[in-house]
């Protein structure tokens, strides 16, 4: 998929010599895009003078970033590593199984147009050589959702990835309430069945859409079914 911008892996050495990375996936030029254009004919004049963009925070630091600006198809992006900070004050620089680290992984608007949002988030388990590993449980890698203006798409989800879309509308320069709190590896499976060598990997993926003509925009670029209510909260049918 083009648009698609991937962060460096931050590899963090756990107990039992288990790796980390956190993985980002950057996409929200697509769907904001195709959001866009989709009404181009009827709503060029009014969309021409706006800017689309999203920003994804950890810990309420700026990690990667995709503004759009309506002009000659410039998208300005950036980003860098997560997972940084579990390592400090660590001792011997590693992560400790069944420990709850802070990870509080939230969206902010920075375009000038409101918008909705949706993250989708994947877990999995790699070896050292970077190829994915299908027989342990994703579920071992356990995020903290706090559920705070935020809903689950379950019929989209899979063992590996969980869904959500931010109920509210996004206006410029806001950001959202935190879509997760903590990250944790479970410990007693991941002592007893000795990973060692293997690394786990979770990827986060974001994507925007402009407010008018909601419903029918998502349904363009997301291929979801929504409904948006007088004071436009979103929520799925």
């Amino acid at each position: 998929m083009p648009g698609r911008k991937n962060a460096k892996k931050a590899g963090i050495p756990l107990v039992l010599a288990i790796g980390a990375a956190l993985l980002l996936v950057f996409s929200a030029a697509n769907s904001s895009r195709a959001a866009l254009t989709y009404y181009s004919e009827n709503y060029s004049a009014e969309l021409q003078m706006f800017d689309i963009g999203v920003t994804l925070l950890e810990n309420g630091n700026e990690v990667s970033w995709r503004n759009y600006a309506q002009k000659d198809d410039i998208w300005q992006e950036g980003g860098g590593e997560l997972l940084s900070h579990m390592l400090e004050g660590e001792n011997g620089g590693k992560i400790q199984p069944g420990k709850a680290y802070e990870e509080k992984l939230s969206v902010r608007n920075s375009g000038s147009i409101e918008e909705y949002v949706r993250v989708s988030l994947y877990r999995y388990w790699e070896d050292k050589d970077g190829n994915r590993v299908t027989d342990v449980s994703p579920g071992l890698i356990e995020l903290g959702l706090t559920g705070d203006g935020w809903v689950e798409d379950t019929s989209a989800g899979t063992e590996e990835r969980t869904v959500l879309y931010y109920t509210g509308i996004l206006s410029p320069g806001q950001e959202t309430p935190a879509l997760s709190e903590t990250l944790r590896i479970e410990e007693e499976a991941v002592m007893a069945e000795g990973y060692n060598g293997l690394r786990f990997v979770l990827e986060a993926e974001v994507n925007a859409v402009q407010t008018h003509n909601a419903e029918d925009a998502i349904k363009s670029a997301w291929g979801v079914d929504v409904s948006v209510g007088e004071n436009g909260s979103l929520s799925l049918k």
